[in-house]
């Protein structure tokens, strides 16, 4: 095959390759010999058929198939040979070849994306974050785990704002449940919250189950049943109390410690405040990275000039979101640009700087992923880990492993970047950086 790159403006390539027949008709006759083999035709033993008959009937096709792979391998083993490196697979262009138009030679071409730009990183600057962590961030924290681990107590009188089980029995029909429980809150049509209130363990309380809430299929959350079984909750019902748990402010003591850092970590509140004051700020440092990353990212992308093949780039968006509406795309195309301009970049940035991301490296990430979700349910046996490991990774096809490796990958990128944009760093305490998150998080959703 001959091969002709013409490199134009806009990081636009067009490779035109021409294809002879002898480039492709051996392995298409290999092939057509090892279909006669195995042809199954009725009035011929297997592999007897005429070879005429296997050509009329599979030569078409199978010499079609036969081309498209021996011209798709032999672009990749070009660009890879020319160390041409196009951001997306290579486009056909034009309408595909029918099996008729295949003659004594063909041109095809296909069109890349190859940008072609500077990065003057020193030039750039980005914005972070450096938290303090002060003590009333601690007390706030504290403030809102009491929240979270009430202590739950037993108690024999109701009041608003506790929970209460019951067995709810209906007075004319054969409906029974045991252990049913339900919060005496505003959620209750208006009333009802008195209805209980001042009640003890053992009394009853009987209404029409209908004027309990509003909605009824809110039965469902502790009586159970589908939606219709729901709408079948009709009549006069009798709730006889059983249990009545409050909810209290627990203590600052070691029970509470354990929950919260876990057994044994801390001994006394000192210790517990101090541990506590370290986790907030290990906690919002992967934050405060991700924040770091996007001000990296957006500064960079918006910093570097990158031209495009507008036609390309949306010829690109449209194979890879082949159910995209046309007038979808005047706010879909600038995001997949934006895009394509910071895989360009962050390419650009793992190769020069010689990165590499190790099966190690994905091994590590994968790991610490693990860890993180299961905690100290995995032991500490290293076999056994690296075990977890593998079958994570392989799962799936190996789509885990893709994400993972985009994540070192990623990780990798932006160390290589933030070494050379200047950084400008903003003090804030817990609550200032959580106000900016909402913020962010807020314009995003718009």
């Amino acid at each position: 095959m001959e091969f002709k790159l013409d490199k134009q403006e806009n990081s636009y390539g067009l490779l035109s390759v021409v294809v002879a027949e002898a480039d492709y008709m051996p392995e298409y006759k290999s092939r057509l010999k090892q279909y006669a083999k195995n042809a199954n035709m009725k009035g011929f033993r297997k592999g007897k058929v005429p070879m005429s008959m296997v050509q009329k009937m599979y030569g078409k096709q199978l010499k079609m198939e036969t081309f498209n792979e021996s011209v798709g391998k032999a672009v990749d083993t070009y660009l890879n040979d020319n160390g041409i490196k196009p951001l997306f697979q290579p486009m056909y262009k034009g309408d595909f070849i029918t099996p008729e138009q295949l003659g004594a030679e063909q041109t095809v071409e296909f069109e890349l994306l190859l940008p072609e730009f500077d990065l003057n990183l020193e030039a750039l600057k980005a914005e972070t974050f450096n938290l303090t962590v002060t003590d009333a961030d601690v007390e706030n924290t504290i403030a809102k785990l009491k929240e979270s681990y009430p202590k739950k107590v037993d108690v024999e009188k109701a009041l608003k704002g506790d929970l209460i089980t019951a067995t709810f029995k209906s007075v004319e029909g054969d409906f029974e449940k045991e252990g049913a429980a339900f919060d005496l809150d505003d959620k209750l049509i208006t009333g009802n919250v008195r209805k209980f209130s001042g009640k003890k363990v053992g009394d009853v309380v009987t209404l029409d189950i209908e004027t309990m809430y509003e909605d009824n299929n809110r039965l469902r959350l502790f009586l159970g049943g589908d939606k219709d079984e729901a709408e079948a909750y009709k009549g006069d019902f009798t709730i006889e109390i059983t249990k009545i748990t409050r909810s209290e402010e627990p203590e600052l003591n070691q029970e509470f410690f354990d929950m919260v850092i876990g057994p044994d970590k801390v001994s006394n509140e000192e210790e517990f405040r101090a541990e506590l004051k370290n986790t907030i700020a290990e906690v919002n440092t992967q934050a405060i990275d991700n924040v770091t990353n996007d001000n990296v990212r957006n500064a960079v992308v918006e910093g570097t000039s990158i031209s495009l093949p507008a036609e390309l780039v949306k010829k690109v968006y449209l194979q890879n979101n082949p159910q995209a509406k046309e007038e979808e795309l005047g706010e879909s195309l600038p995001k997949f640009e934006e895009a394509v301009k910071w895989r360009a970049i962050s390419d650009k940035v793992f190769t020069d700087n010689d990165i590499k991301v190790e099966k190690e490296d994905v091994e590590a990430a994968a790991l610490t992923a693990i860890k993180a979700q299961f905690g100290s349910f995995m032991g500490e046996d290293e076999e056994q880990m690296a075990g977890f490991v593998q079958n994570y990774l392989q799962a799936e096809n190996g789509k885990y492993f893709e994400q993972t490796y985009e994540q070192v990958y990623n990780e990798k990128v932006f160390g290589a970047l933030k070494e050379k944009v200047a950084l400008t760093a903003e003090e804030v305490d817990l609550k200032q950086f959580e106000e900016f998150l909402t913020k962010r998080n807020e314009e995003a959703a718009k």
